[in-house]
């Protein structure tokens, strides 16, 4: 064999030799950075529905398998986790975060008292560059930004369709007038009143919350008085319900006596368990002409206590990234019916039609971000009051739109005094 070969092949053996040494001290790296992280975090997680943090709510059992994962990734960290139904942490959150306590991580929807936290300081904003931004759309991010900082990592999503029962229906209401069409046949429908709950409906007439300026902009178009109109006159038709009592209709379509309710998406895989895959149908929200149902879409998301220490808030982040990761969000859409926050996610969708259903859905909802929320807590209550009051016919509808946005803005303006 000549020299040259010879050469050619020593040099080739001693770079096949530096190629495998670099990558087994990249390995070692690896694994000496897995075992390197450890410390000890606590975690409040709300259920994703009001029910009783004390059951096998799915979402728990899903939580606590992820978290059993992520375990045996960093074998030197410890997770306590303390269950809340829902609503329930906040407040407690920021009493304990007053004297420097509380979770290192809050996991919960995205809402108003979230603001009034940041606004305290009691949670930390998040550097961009310690998250994956490309993972999450741009609508989602709104929901964790707030005045140009950003606060939490979206965990999952929730929004609004039509949920009805396979044993009373076979083919479900494309529109409006086919829901009122099937609600005469005999087939009760329920449906929760109030401001948000009904926020879907208002898309459907040209209706929505505010303009470019931030301003209330309920009044345009004239859609959200022609959709209280239709409320209106839809509540007196046969087997319609219309009705501020969520845990009660919630029972009536679980025990068949509702064929059809218009119900978040968190509470589907609750009626799994309780109704059966073969009884529980989901579909898309109705709708009119060419102009879809626009529901609101909820987050929930991992928020960070600002006075944990670094080391824990370093373990708070990489376990929040490992629940918003795509493989673990594709794991957990596997288990149970959820809208992951992932963007990336990748299912079936001739396998999974339900989830199929619920993804579309989300295409068409309505993403708040928390300085919209914060302007919207300013109307909730007395858009629920004005509500009533245009289903029992004491004002008109366009009465009602009048007074909100009158209200909106002028406590707007004194906002920004």
């Amino acid at each position: 064999m000549s020299k040259y070969w010879l050469k050619k092949i020593g040099l080739m053996l001693v770079t096949f030799s530096l190629a495998i040494s670099c990558s087994m001290q990249g390995q070692d790296r690896t694994k000496n950075q897995l075992e390197e992280l450890q410390g000890e975090i606590l975690v409040w997680l709300e259920m994703s529905t009001e029910s009783n943090p004390n059951l096998e709510d799915p979402h728990k059992i899903v939580f606590e398998d992820s978290l059993e994962e992520f375990k045996e990734l960093y074998p030197r960290i410890k997770v306590f986790v303390k269950y809340f139904a829902r609503g329930e942490s906040i407040e407690l959150f920021e009493s304990q975060a007053k004297r420097g306590a509380g979770p290192d991580i809050l996991l919960v929807y995205s809402n108003y008292p979230i603001v009034q936290l940041i606004k305290n300081k009691n949670l930390r904003a998040i550097d961009e560059f310690e998250i994956n931004l490309s993972q999450f759309s741009d609508e989602i991010i709104k929901q964790v930004r707030y005045r140009d900082k950003i606060y939490g990592l979206p965990i999952y999503l929730s929004t609004q369709v039509l949920c009805y029962n396979k044993e009373h229906i076979k083919t479900t209401p494309k529109t409006l007038a086919e829901l009122i069409e099937q609600a005469r046949q005999g087939h009760s429908v329920g449906l929760v009143s109030g401001l948000g709950e009904t926020f879907w409906g208002a898309g459907i007439f040209g209706g929505s919350l505010f303009d470019d300026s931030g301003r209330l902009a309920m009044n345009v178009n004239g859609g959200w008085a022609r959709w209280m109109r239709w409320l209106k006159e839809a509540q007196n038709e046969p087997n319609f319900i219309l009705s501020n009592k969520k845990e009660v209709l919630r029972r009536s379509f679980i025990q068949g006596k509702l064929a059809y309710l218009v119900c978040s998406t968190d509470v589907i895989p609750d009626f799994v368990e309780a109704m059966g895959k073969d009884r529980l149908g989901v579909t898309m929200l109705p709708t009119q002409g060419n102009q879809p149902a626009t529901p609101l879409v909820n987050v929930g998301v991992s928020f960070f206590n600002r006075d944990s220490s670094p080391n824990q808030t370093q373990i708070a982040l990489k376990l929040a990234n490992f629940l918003s990761n795509r493989e673990q969000q594709e794991q957990t859409q596997a288990a149970i019916p959820i809208i992951p926050s992932n963007k990336n996610v990748r299912f079936n969708q001739k396998l999974f039609p339900l989830r199929s259903t619920l993804h579309e859905q989300s295409k068409n909802a309505v993403s708040i971000s928390l300085d919209e929320r914060e302007n919207l807590a300013v109307i909730v209550q007395e858009g629920n009051s004005v509500y009533k009051k245009v289903l029992e016919g004491e004002i008109s509808p366009e009465e009602a739109v009048a007074r909100l946005s009158q209200t909106f803005n002028r406590q707007l303006e004194e906002q920004k005094k």
